[in-house]
């Protein structure tokens, strides 16, 4: 199984940055590479168990589950039901700490996965990291966009 973590500082208290993350229908309001997501079958956002489907900028559609949210600990985990990678068994964990006194979070992004194929190169590996760096820069950009809108 491989693993991937990258842990930075967001500008930006825990309770602003935990007041996005943990709307899961609306990752498509700060990733530029989500044109559309949507809570299916009618289930409330955030709602373990819910599936949000994802349409991504080149039309691939990618299906993800909330598996477990804690707003005490701000950290939530969802896996991926149907995604256009060849990775079975991916699970990413976001999790918030708050740096005490300062307008900043640590943001600790964790992800576990299994690849369909033997990846020596650890290309999956690289996308997966690539993926989630750019989630983070993107986030990072959403909340300097909104602090001072």
């Amino acid at each position: 199984m491989a693993t991937v973590t990258y842990t930075a500082v967001l500008d930006g208290g825990a309770e602003r940055v935990w007041g996005v993350l943990k709307r899961f229908a609306d990752i498509s309001q700060w990733h530029p590479a989500i044109t559309q997501s949507v809570i299916e079958n009618g289930q409330p956002d955030g709602l373990v168990g819910c599936i949000r489907r994802l349409t991504l900028q080149d039309g691939a559609i990618l299906r993800e589950q909330l598996l477990s949210v804690d707003a005490v600990k701000l950290q939530f985990s969802y896996r991926f039901v149907d995604a256009p990678l060849p990775v079975d068994n991916y699970v990413l964990t976001v999790r918030l700490i708050p740096l005490t006194g300062e307008d900043k979070t640590v943001i600790m992004w964790s992800a576990t996965f299994d690849t369909r194929a033997p990846d020596p190169e650890g290309q999956w590996t690289s996308t997966i990291e690539s993926l989630i760096v750019g989630g983070h820069d993107s986030l990072q950009l959403h909340l300097n966009q909104t602090a001072s809108a």
